[in-house]
């Protein structure tokens, strides 16, 4: 039997063809029914960003003609703030209104914009108090940003919280589920934890401060922020170092700034045959040529120490503690000066010698040579 094969029906071209057509269908319904509110709600946008730019280039001037200079940044901010969560929320107010179906939306949504308003102005009256009762106590930087991160994160979590209450949705059962997850992530995660808790070792101990000099086992530079997990340095070189807590409340840390000033050492080397006291007037001398160096503690010279081919003196002075960042360059230019100040004056440098001397072979028995 013999007849001709529907090739379109075989390979499911009519299939595709009419899930094709009904989809093309469904989106003009689509269109047709909700495309002209979306217009309108594109169109209400564009108008809400025009008046958005306008209120706030006019606001902003006023704040320019009434504000102090030291309080408009914060007024500014504030404003800005405010300004754009009243754009989002006609927004969404719009949207919600011209749309069948997101009309309950609408109470939530304004109640969220209320939220977010008082949350803001709240934050700010905490920050102010942090401010006041940090300065009446004395607390250094570093206490100011755990205590500042610590009710950033209390306060962000209780905003998340009462934002989603306004949509009926409870995050106490979901916060006990990521509590379970949290302790077996904690198994995982002993290094990072690790971290955390030193970072807050070191954040209470404040063995330094930011700002502060430091020297650890690998590196040495200015301490310029403290994280719950690094500690962050600035060294002399331009390099920005990041540490992990756990290694730095483990190692011996020198804090090079806590002091005040530092002293720096030098070791000059002078032959036997030269008098000390002559030596020392001349290390002395050339100290006043660098006004980093201090007049008071006054600088020493010293013999350290009587090795077999000189005398090492120890030439001892101090510098403050805004020149501990440069005090290798200040150590360099005092070494290199003291040279040429005892070369000058003819002091003999020495430098180790070593005399080697070879005995003539003892006489013994000729030695005999094999037959080939």
């Amino acid at each position: 039997m013999t007849g001709d094969v529907d090739t379109s029906r075989l390979l499911g071209l009519d299939a595709l063809h009419r899930a094709l057509a009904d989809t093309w269908q469904d989106l003009r319904a689509v269109v047709v029914e909700y495309g002209p509110n979306a217009l309108l709600a594109l169109g209400l946008t564009l108008l809400y960003a025009l008046l958005f730019w306008g209120v706030s280039r006019a606001a902003f001037a006023l704040l320019g003609r009434f504000f102090h200079p030291d309080a408009h940044p914060i007024a500014r901010r504030v404003l800005r703030t405010a300004l754009r969560l009243t754009f989002v929320l006609l927004v969404l107010l719009s949207i919600t209104a011209l749309f069948p179906g997101l009309e309950r939306w609408s109470g939530p949504v304004f109640r969220v914009y209320l939220l977010l308003l008082l949350l803001y102005v709240g934050w700010g009256v905490i920050q102010r108090f942090l401010h006041m009762q940090a300065d009446h106590w004395g607390l250094d930087t570093s206490l100011r940003v755990l205590v500042g991160n610590v009710i950033r994160a209390v306060w962000v979590l209780l905003g998340v919280y009462l934002v989603a209450a306004q949509f009926g949705v409870n995050l106490v059962p979901i916060l006990g589920g990521l509590g379970v997850v949290g302790i077996a992530f904690g198994f995982a995660a002993q290094d990072l934890l690790a971290n955390l808790i030193s970072g807050v070792t070191l954040l209470l101990d404040r063995p330094f401060r930011l700002g502060d000099w430091i020297r650890t086992e690998a590196h040495e530079g200015r301490v310029v922020r403290l994280t719950l997990r690094t500690t962050r340095i600035h060294t002399r070189d331009n390099e920005h170092v990041s540490i992990p807590n756990r290694e730095v409340a483990g190692a011996v840390v020198e804090n090079l700034s806590k002091g005040g000033t530092l002293r720096l050492h030098l070791n000059v080397p002078l032959a036997y045959h030269e008098h000390v006291e002559r030596a020392r007037r001349l290390l002395l001398g050339v100290l006043p040529d660098f006004p980093e160096v201090l007049a008071d503690p006054a600088p020493q010279v010293l013999v350290e120490e009587l090795e077999e081919s000189r005398v090492r003196l120890l030439l001892r002075f101090w510098v403050d503690a805004e020149h501990v960042a440069t005090s290798p360059v200040i150590r360099m230019r005092v070494l290199e000066a003291a040279k040429e100040a005892l070369q000058a004056a003819g002091l003999e440098v020495p430098f180790p010698r070593m005399r080697v001397q070879l005995d003539p072979p003892l006489p013994g028995p000729p030695e005999k040579r094999a037959d080939p």
